[in-house]
């Protein structure tokens, strides 16, 4: 039978079954509800406890399908009266644009034969925790979610959605970052150019269909051909997601000046802001830079229209609710954030402050782009209607830079705070073109930016004898690195496989050359438990701390990198040369790798003793007086374990 026709079916089968309840009497009526609520509890019940990856998709569903009915919401605010299924122009242009962007990202991924490490393999492990953790029950699978979503700074909210291609496809990070492209980025993309759309019909109405497809064109264009987009989506980081509700807020705030509370609206903008608290700790910064911007504005209207009284009253009555709810629900995500000093924690990372940043923002950009931004920008505050939200864009995107760069600098994918008002300046360039009279001198801007766009894009790749060095273009670089190092890397994975248990663990000290720790762990998808028998934390003082794991660990690696810096060269130097430390290992073999890096293997013979913990006390001294915590607490607490153990045995 033909799925409508079953689907109809059911419909006039739970019509029946309603009208029969209604006819019942109402205490019957109620035992019924009784018996059906009890089912459901029940069925819930063991479908969380033995179907824990059903109740993934369940997740997925409710995520993604909540995720669409947001865009729906601000279509539907945003261009009232207008279907977005006769707009044959936006759905064509999109879905040209998807197309082009999928495929690129799925050529450079895979195009690629490399490992992936440290961030790049961050979100991918999640998403595997998050499968194993469900699998192994769904109460634990829930339990675990949810401490990750109240208190993690990487949390497993993208992942939700990430979940059901993923679950289908073999589990590689390779087919992590394509699911991630279909279910994080096609909304992203959609967003976006619905916020194009609307900035076109404040600055360009009326304008022939071939002139909007020719904008949407270079919108697109201008999204999937960024390389400050690219290099995140090509390296295990799907964080521009955020900016699907990023552009959701934008879109609700665009025009509304609160003199009236319209609920659904409203309802739209706190579930696209919680959600975008979700998606990364540092979106936070341009949250509240924009909703302070977004406030004074609002407010300034309101005073020359003589409503400030009715206007702030509104904005209280929904803006008070809200945060006390965001606070309450996340509180302890806000207690972690309040008690954590990240200026401290990512020194390390800390590349200078603002001016510093801007500098860095210049070269990875390129002075074309920037100037192309500026130029849309400068085009859009020109324009009465477009100039109040142009402005508070522009102003909340500069003012999360400032906060941001207070502790940490921008890398690639923290930028992407900046990406609206970069998009906005690029979509009002685009808009200026399309609205040149001459079809010529439009044909031939046109033509200027995307070539510019794909040079741009074009000219990251590095090839070799077709890449220039210029601050005109971007600074970002998209490796096409295919790594001829994999057979013996696999050397190393194949000794842990062979001379350890699963429950064992071998400590791989580098940090140098394309090599870490984790580009072992994850290097063969085929064995995944090497994710949990590698340990590597080691390179950042500030966040990692004393490496227990080499005391611990049945196997330590280590290389003759003895003047490396944070962590690993003083491990390296405690095993290569004569220490208090040296003493407990016993030499095992060795690996010769790329570069003529050689990973030489000790294995641990005895437990550690006062003088080897005192050693490192001494050698980590510099770092113990900052972080104490990290380092002699860390050291003492495990001493004092061990001890324990010793007693109690």
């Amino acid at each position: 039978m033909p799925l409508p026709h079953i689907l109809q079916s059911i419909h006039r089968a739970g019509g029946r079954f309603g009208r029969m309840l209604a006819s019942l009497r109402a205490p019957v009526r109620w035992l019924v509800y009784g018996v059906f609520l009890l089912v459901g509890i029940l069925a819930g019940g063991a479908i969380t406890a033995y179907g824990g990856l059903f109740l993934v998709l369940l997740l997925w569903v409710l995520c993604t399908g909540t995720l669409w009915l947001l865009l729906a919401t601000a279509w539907k605010l945003s261009f009232p009266g207008e279907d977005w299924r006769h707009d044959k122009v936006f759905r064509r242009c999109l879905l040209a644009g998807v197309v082009v962007g999928l495929a690129v990202i799925a050529g450079l991924v895979f195009y690629r034969r490399t490992v992936y490490g440290e961030d790049a393999i961050n979100y991918y492990a999640k998403q595997n925790l998050l499968f194993n953790s469900f699998a192994t029950s769904g109460f634990y699978g829930v339990s675990n979610l949810a401490e990750n979503l109240l208190t993690a700074d990487y949390k497993m909210f993208m992942n939700l959605f990430i979940s059901l291609p993923y679950l289908l496809l073999p589990r590689t990070i390779n087919m992590f970052m394509l699911s991630y492209a279909l279910t994080c980025f096609v909304p992203m993309w959609t967003a976006l150019l619905m916020l194009a759309k609307r900035l076109l019909a404040v600055v360009r109405p009326g304008l022939s269909a071939v002139r909007q497809g020719t904008f949407y064109l270079l919108c697109m264009g201008s999204m999937v051909l960024w390389p400050m987009f690219l290099w995140p989506a090509t390296h295990g980081m799907p964080d521009a997601f955020g900016l699907t509700f990023v552009a959701i807020i934008l879109l609700l705030c665009a025009e509304y000046r609160f003199d009236t509370l319209e609920w659904p609206r409203l309802a739209a903008l706190f579930a696209a802001t919680f959600a975008l608290i979700l998606t990364r700790r540092w979106y936070m910064f341009w949250i509240v830079a924009f909703y302070l911007c977004y406030t004074l504005a609002v407010l300034g209207g309101a005073a020359r229209r003589k409503k400030f009284r009715p206007v702030l009253v509104n904005l209280l009555r929904f803006g008070l609710p809200s945060a006390v709810i965001i606070l309450v629900v996340l509180l302890p995500t806000f207690r972690t954030i309040l008690t954590t000093d990240y200026a401290d924690i990512y020194g390390a990372y800390y590349g200078g402050g603002f001016a510093a940043n801007c500098l860095g923002q210049l070269k990875t950009q390129g002075i074309l782009w920037l100037l192309a931004a500026l130029l849309g920008l400068l085009t859009l505050l020109g324009n009465r209607r477009a100039r109040g939200p142009a402005a508070v864009t522009a102003a909340a995107s500069l003012l999360a830079m400032v906060l941001f760069t207070r502790t940490q600098s921008l890398g690639d994918h923290q930028s992407l705070i900046l990406a609206p008002l970069y998009l906005l300046g690029l979509f009002g360039a685009a808009a200026g073109i399309c609205a040149i009279r001459s079809a010529w001198a439009m044909r031939g801007c046109t033509a200027a930016l995307a070539f510019f766009l794909a040079v741009n894009a074009g000219n990251t790749l590095r090839l070799p004898g077709a890449s220039v060095s210029t601050v005109l273009l971007s600074g970002e670089s998209l490796d096409l690195t295919r790594r001829t190092d994999l057979d013996a890397m696999k050397a190393v994975t194949d000794f842990v496989l062979n001379n350890c248990a699963e429950e064992e663990t071998v400590y791989i000290n580098i940090d140098t050359d394309g090599y870490s720790g984790s580009t072992f762990a994850y290097s063969d998808p085929a064995h995944p438990q090497l994710q949990s028998m590698i340990l590597w934390e080691n390179s950042v003082p500030s966040t990692h701390g004393f490496p227990t794991g080499i005391w611990s660990s049945k196997y330590v690696m280590v290389t003759d990198k003895l003047e490396e810096g944070g962590l690993v060269g003083a491990v390296n130097l405690a095993l290569r040369s004569s220490t208090p430390s040296s003493s407990h290992y016993r030499y095992v073999t060795e690996f010769p790798l790329q570069n003529g890096i050689v990973l030489y293997c000790y294995e641990r013979l005895t437990p550690p003793d006062a003088a080897e913990a005192d050693y490192y006390k001494q050698v980590f001294a510099e770092y113990d007086a900052r972080w104490p915590e990290l380092f002699s607490q860390r050291i003492d607490a495990y001493m004092a374990d061990l001890g324990g153990a010793d007693a109690s045995a």
